[in-house]
């Protein structure tokens, strides 16, 4: 092995010093451009956050309207969502019909404000000189602040679920008699007007119904339609999509949505016949009787029907995303009620009507195909 001089080594380690430096230069150059890219690519998502793009004043003056309208403090109201839009009039596409609304397009913003316990939803114009509050949901209703605390106090204690953990999903205007609107067999209730509302309480998992007069000093859970799980929590039936059943109808089902646009509606009437009519766009069918009943078997299932307290389900509907999703969804009509379930979630639904549903299967088995 031939031995390097003292020369050939300081060149050679020299060399080696070199060619190190050189790697960690150009390493660490490879490392402050790395992090160089991540810092731009996080500032470039920020920018492009929408929250950024919502003016502060536009922000405040929603939070201190919502503030003063609730009567809750200013820093309890935190918006939570936010868009820009065109809005079609001065009033925000919110004029009553005595209004008169500025004919012409207003840019503005639709920002959503939460207390914690319950959303609002406000429409402005591009500074925020005009604020209005619009329905937060189809039924056009928002509870005061004094009653929705109420509520969910009174929810917390019955169904023992932290107060915070609750939230107001769903109010709608409803008119009781005496016995609050809560049906149970055989009770004599007054025959009173007391204006109210119904709400759908949920944490998330489970809901609950209540009924209210407007004051929140009455407050009664209705049980019946209490309980769905799994995330699936109710809805109102919209008012323009009920319709009253024929006066000989004792139940019937319609099943709808499909991706063909297939309808399949099944009646019972008083004298037995279940009639079946099957309607779509290249379908053409006529009622056509599938099956008959005992008269004691009509009498059954009328008693099946006050025994589940069906009226309790009025408007109500156990829908989740999947009816949106051209996923058939089921209307039954019965005493004068009108309830909506999507057959994925039958297993969530409140107990009541899993009987009721699985009741009705069984007497119309035969009769579906």
């Amino acid at each position: 092995m031939k031995l390097m001089t003292q020369k050939q080594f300081r060149l050679s380690r020299h060399f080696m010093t070199f060619a190190l430096s050189g790697l960690m230069f150009s390493t660490g150059i490879g490392f402050s451009q790395q992090a160089g890219f991540a810092h731009t690519s996080a500032s470039a998502i920020a920018l492009t956050t929408p929250r950024s793009a919502l003016p502060s004043s536009v922000e405040l003056k929603v939070r201190q309207a919502a503030a003063q309208q609730f009567n809750i403090p200013l820093r309890e109201i935190q918006v939570v969502h936010f868009s820009q839009q065109t809005w079609t009039d001065g009033c925000l596409g919110l004029g009553g019909a005595a209004e008169s609304c500025l004919q012409a397009l207003v840019e503005g913003w639709q920002i959503e404000v939460s207390s914690g316990q319950q959303n609002w939803l406000y429409r402005t114009d591009k500074n925020a000189d005009t604020i209005r509050l619009a329905p937060n949901s189809e039924t056009g209703v928002t509870l005061p602040a004094s009653v929705n605390q109420r509520l969910l106090r009174t929810v917390s204690r019955q169904v023992r679920v932290p107060m915070r953990r609750l939230k107001v999903a769903e109010v709608r205007s409803a008119t009781w008699d005496g016995c609050m609107g809560v049906f149970k067999p055989g009770q004599a209730c007054t025959k009173i007007a007391i204006p109210g509302w119904q709400a759908i309480v949920t944490n998330g998992d489970r809901s609950w119904v209540y009924h209210l007069d407007q004051s929140g000093n009455r407050i009664a859970q209705n049980p019946t339609a209490s309980g769905s799980q799994g995330g699936l929590v109710p809805s109102f039936i919209p008012e323009e999509n009920l319709s009253p059943s024929e006066k000989d109808v004792v139940f019937q089902s319609i099943v709808s949505g499909d991706l063909a646009g297939k309808v399949t509606q099944l009646t019972l009437t008083q004298d037995g016949a279940i009639t079946q009519w099957i309607m779509g766009p290249n379908i053409r069918s006529r009622p056509i009787v599938v099956k008959r009943l005992s008269q004691q078997q009509v009498e059954q299932f009328q008693q099946m029907m006050q025994t589940q307290r069906l009226p309790n389900f009025h408007r109500l509907r156990y829908l989740s995303s999947a009816a949106m999703a051209d996923y058939p969804t089921t209307t039954l009509k019965g005493m004068g009620i009108t309830v909506q379930y999507i057959d994925l979630e039958i297993k969530n639904l409140p107990r009541a009507l899993q009987d009721m549903v699985q009741a009705w299967a069984q007497l119309s088995a035969s009769a579906q195909r």
